[in-house]
């Protein structure tokens, strides 16, 4: 009988520094989940910030080809004034 009370006293201190690691295990992968969650968090508001500030850079973009066009048209315009205005001279 006093074997097998020194084996199952050996198993449990066993058992027992093994909970003692897997629970500082599992400290440790909580805190880096809440981490990675915290860096999650951030990454998605940059990414709402950098879609948004895309948007914008697109809508003026299609601003400035728009008045781009406008002012190539009124410069070949104004060349073809000017030309008609020199020819008659």
């Amino acid at each position: 009988m006093s074997k097998q009370y020194a084996f199952l006293l050996a198993e449990s201190t066993e058992m027992s520094k093994q909970s003692s690691i897997l629970r500082k295990q599992y400290v440790f992968l909580l805190a880096e989940s809440t981490e990675m969650r915290k860096q999650s968090s951030i990454l998605r508001k940059q990414y709402a910030f950098l879609l948004a500030k895309s948007t914008e850079m697109r809508k003026q973009s299609s601003i400035l080809r728009k008045q781009y066009v406008f002012l190539l048209a009124e410069s070949t315009e104004m060349r073809k004034q000017s030309s008609i205005l020199k020819s008659g001279i």
